[in-house]
């Protein structure tokens, strides 16, 4: 993804398959894209049901826009199952990622009125910012001690967030003015004919103003993105209601000013004419070729480009590449047809999303044998929890109970009734609880694929891949044939163990249906567990001896505070990395209500694992590198999931132009140095990230301190997260742009899959993670050598449907998009064909799909999931797994050297198949990713 704020916030994990019932209603919800009310659904009906035309439609579309909280998010793979519950069957319940960011991608793709200039100097924010990144880890700031909330100069009080964000906007207009007088000067003719200097002379120039061009940009996008960023932390996780007020209306000014800047192409011309050296002053010549074309044969030919570093390079292709992929290239008739389409396509994605969340489906289980069986389940006093929505109240009597179409109540049923009649039923009403959005979906494939034809896409799988390291749908399904090859054995192995399981308890001959899925894989699951177990002499070594009950004796192991020591474990072998907590001051917290701290009442200062936490992480010898928050358990007002939150992006400083002349061969590669290639202290603005989940509560009891027990799936989630977390800090780039985690969306979840295998690691689970929190004992190896092999467990099963999905995800938005509207077969008969050619088991005339929220956020990219889980095991088993057996601490180090240098530390600054190839020493292989299934 490219764009001038363009990157991501907000990275979570995501589950391999998606079955929870209304999980990507409460991402949504979160993500602040949710349409309140039914007045956007009524006001999208004449489109979804093809009365009107779009053009017709656009201010209903764009009413149902502006109910939701901000544009729409591209969202980012992440994997990993998430527990829902504390039952201990932590990966049958899973969570819907975060999105990315709603306003980067659109920032960065038509910035208004920024040509370059031959003089530039850095935004005010971004000086502000300067004292934080000269490695003194001192926030300027007028509280006490100079602290203020996120680290953001000026944020002291809810107020003080609209007058940041009106005070970027003021920036930002300065920089478009100051550089609007140097693009229109640049036409004059005494400078067109300029030839006091000779051509190499003249090319230095030229690659001169070009640098200083992209890097005004970057500094455009720092300064939105400074506010803002910090503005979508503070809405989704503030205790106060009246901080989260406040963030939420820094968050409109800044999409309002967003969309003015939207409007105006400005700044593609600036980028053909000043790095790209197209010499036309105008555009939209309504060209018929793809835009990606049309960007690499400009650029063929233009000396500038050739004198500028790789990294720049890579800056200014895909900043135009996203220009012309939003049609900033068509005539302006086209252009408007254009927009408008997208405004309709707007509003049906909130109209989707909203649906998921406000329509909650109740329905009765009558039967005093269905109601026992409910409540041999879930107590009733949480079921009334789970239920609380529904209006008129549940009943609940003897023989009858309303249920909800709830995620979290649905997925435990299916997973623990032993009941088949109430599983079918559970099953049958959350799979069909949302059938309005079936002609939304509809309606959203028909006009992305119209809006990307009118761009110059062959659909909107190509539009969506064309900048994604697959490259194209075409690629894509073959990626997802040969992975649905591979594992066809393991996947009928697996079903063939579901099968033999439902005839031993139920008898008969019967097949397997889909309710007995998550049934029978739970059941089987705790049966390996405890043959696995049965002869281990670490078991009934914990504080109740034999008789204590297994799940609790194996939870033991797992806390926060041995979580975050693991951690600090792993950056010191790996990297050399010190990570030190340190003491918040009030000014900066957020788990509290400033002003009821500042009475007296204030949480933890960090010594525990409750409240908030600060880290600082230190190298032996670059020093400072950053900031990471850590913000891990649930409160009211926060948001629901597990993600990773930038703050503040890390990138070179600019101090001006440089002095060098950038040419191609110069031996830097653009990465974290200055323009002339060199590099000292306190050039690098350093990165501030947080770490956001909702871990189990702390327990306690008479006999034993207060801890917080975290189930393994836990643990991988927080370590899934550090890895997000760690390739924000750890990269350095010259632009804020292509900083950490804003890289190709098929790779960024690499790393975070790669640090979440450390907590599934044998020998790091008995060397530093597992201590029981009460005796200390480690976790013995051929223990945590199960663990790892549970991980394993009817992991055929979840790939399988995984790649259903995603070949549904394809076949909607491919060449030839599944819709009705457009001449098609239904989604629904499309969703069930995949279903039946692949043997996952389906139930005719469900129609779960209508709750994929993953098709409005990740459209045509749902396969990227698997597609990152594939190198990071290829890089787990090729480069880090043999180290963290060893006893030496230089062979831990070398790995984790080469995983920095030659794959964080680039961010999004380089080619992720060249940072893969760099680890790797060759091409990636699907092999390790089966290796343990087979």
């Amino acid at each position: 993804m490219s764009s001038i704020a363009g990157g991501c916030n907000g990275l979570t994990r995501r589950p391999p398959s998606v079955q929870p019932a209304d999980v990507a209603g409460e991402h949504m919800r979160s993500s602040g894209m949710l349409h309140k009310g039914t007045n956007a659904y009524i006001s999208m009906i004449g489109i979804i049901r093809g009365h009107l035309r779009p053009r017709t439609g656009v201010d209903a579309a764009r009413a149902a826009a502006r109910a939701s909280a901000g544009p729409p998010a591209s969202s980012i793979i992440s994997s990993r199952n998430n527990s829902l519950t504390s039952s201990g069957d932590d990966d049958d319940d899973e969570r819907e990622r975060r999105s990315r960011h709603p306003l980067r991608p659109i920032v960065g793709r038509r910035m208004a009125q920024m040509p370059p200039s031959s003089s530039f100097s850095s935004s005010s924010m971004s000086r502000r910012w300067a004292a934080t990144s000269s490695g003194s880890g001192r926030e300027p700031g007028s509280g006490r001690g100079g602290a203020t909330l996120f680290g953001l100069p000026g944020l002291l009080r809810p107020a003080d967030f609209v007058r940041l964000a009106n005070d970027a906007v003021r920036e930002c207009d300065a920089i478009r003015r100051t550089l609007a007088t140097s693009l229109s000067s640049s036409f004059h003719p005494s400078n067109r004919r300029d030839r006091r200097h000779d051509d190499d002379d003249r090319s230095r120039r030229s690659a001169r103003r070009a640098r200083s061009t992209l890097r005004l940009i970057d500094d455009v996008s720092n300064a939105v993105c400074t506010v803002i960023d910090a503005a979508e932390l503070c809405r989704s996780v503030h205790a106060s209601p009246d901080w989260r007020r406040a963030a939420s209306d820094a968050f409109g000014v800044l999409s309002e000013y967003i969309g003015s800047l939207n409007a105006d192409a400005s700044i593609y011309q600036c980028l053909r004419r000043f790095v790209f050296e197209d010499d036309d002053d105008g555009w939209g010549g309504g060209s018929s070729s793809s835009p990606s074309s049309s960007s690499s044969s400009s650029s063929s030919s233009s000396s500038v480009m050739s004198r500028l570093p790789p990294e720049y390079r890579r800056m200014a292709h895909a900043m135009r590449r996203e220009f012309e992929r939003d049609g900033i290239h068509l005539t302006y008739d086209k252009r408007e047809e254009a927009r408008e389409l997208n405004n309709v396509i707007v509003g049906l994605e909130g109209l989707f999303a909203s649906n998921i969340t406000e329509r909650i489906k109740y329905f009765d289980v009558v039967g005093r044998d269905m109601v026992a069986q409910v409540d041999g389940v879930v107590p009733r006093h949480v079921l009334g929890q789970l239920v609380r929505r529904s209006t008129p109240p549940p009943a609940v009597e003897d023989d009858r109970l309303t249920l909800s179409s709830d995620g979290l109540l649905c997925n435990t049923l299916l997973a623990h009734s032993p009941s088949p009649s109430l599983r079918k039923e559970v099953h049958m009403q959350s799979q069909t609880s949302v059938p309005e959005n079936l002609d939304v979906l509809d309606a959203l494939v028909k006009q992305r694929h119209l809006h990307s034809v009118l761009l110059g896409y062959e659909s909107y799988a190509h539009r969506v891949l064309s900048d994604r390291m697959v490259g194209t749908p075409e690629r894509a399904m073959d990626f997802l044939n040969s992975m649905e090859g591979r594992g066809r054995d393991v996947y009928r192995r697996d079903m063939e163990a579901i099968l033999h399981a439902k005839r031993r308890v139920e008898g008969g001959y019967g097949d397997v249906e889909p309710w007995d899925v998550p049934f029978y894989t739970a059941l089987v699951k705790a049966q390996r567990q405890r043959l696995r177990w049965k002869d281990d002499d670490d078991v009934g070594a914990g504080i109740g001896g034999e008789d204590f009950d297994e799940s609790y004796q194996f939870a033991g192991y797992f806390t926060v505070e041995n979580s975050v020591e693991g951690m600090k474990v792993l950056v010191r072998e790996l990297f050399g990395i010190t990570m030190l907590e340190v003491k918040i001051p009030i000014e900066e917290r957020w788990d509290v209500d400033t002003a009821t701290a500042e009475a007296g009442v204030a949480s933890s200062t960090g010594d525990d694992d409750g409240g908030l936490r600060k880290f600082v992480f230190h190298h032996e010898v670059d020093g400072e590198l950053g900031t990471m928050f850590f913000d891990l358990h649930p409160r009211d007002g926060k948001f629901l999931h597990a993600a990773h939150f930038t703050i503040r992006c890390g990138r070179i400083r600019n101090d001006g132009d440089g002095d060098g002349d950038g040419d191609g061969d110069d031996k830097s590669s653009g990465i974290g140095c200055r323009d002339d290639g060199t590099r000292g202290k306190g050039d690098h603005q350093l990165p501030i990230v947080a770490l956001v989940c909702n871990l189990s509560p702390s327990q306690s009891s008479a006999s034993v301190p207060a801890q917080t027990l975290l189930s393994q799936s836990e643990v991988e989630t927080l370590y899934h997260e550090f890895g997000h977390g760690l390739h924000s800090l750890l990269s350095r780039t010259s632009f804020q742009h292509l900083s950490g985690t804003r890289a190709s969306m098929d790779f960024v979840e690499t790393p975070s899959h790669l640090f979440e295998s450390f907590a599934r690691d044998p020998s790091f689970l008995s060397r530093v993670l597992a201590r029981h929190y009460v005796t200390g004992r480690s976790m013995s190896e051929r223990r945590a050598r199960h663990l790892a092999m549970s991980h394993l467990d009817f992991r055929g099963v979840e790939v399988q449907t995984q790649i259903v999905h995603s070949k549904f995800d394809q076949a909607l938005f491919g060449p030839n998009p599944c819709a009705a509207s457009l001449g098609g077969c239904t989604s629904t008969e499309m969703f069930e064909r995949l279903h039946r050619e692949a043997g996952v088991p389906f139930a005719s005339g469900t129609h779960w799909h209508s709750r994929f929220g993953h098709l409005v956020t990740y459209g045509a990219g749902y396969y990227g999931y698997l597609y990152a889980q594939t190198f990071a095991a290829d890089i787990w088993t090729s480069v880090l797994a043999s180290p963290s057996t060893s006893s030496s601490d230089a062979v831990r180090r070398e790995a984790g050297t080469k995983i920095w240098k030659e794959m964080l530390i680039h961010g999004g600054a380089k080619d992720p198949k060249e940072m893969i190839h760099a680890v790797l020493g060759r091409e990636p292989s699907v092999d390790p990713f089966f290796k343990g299934m087979l």
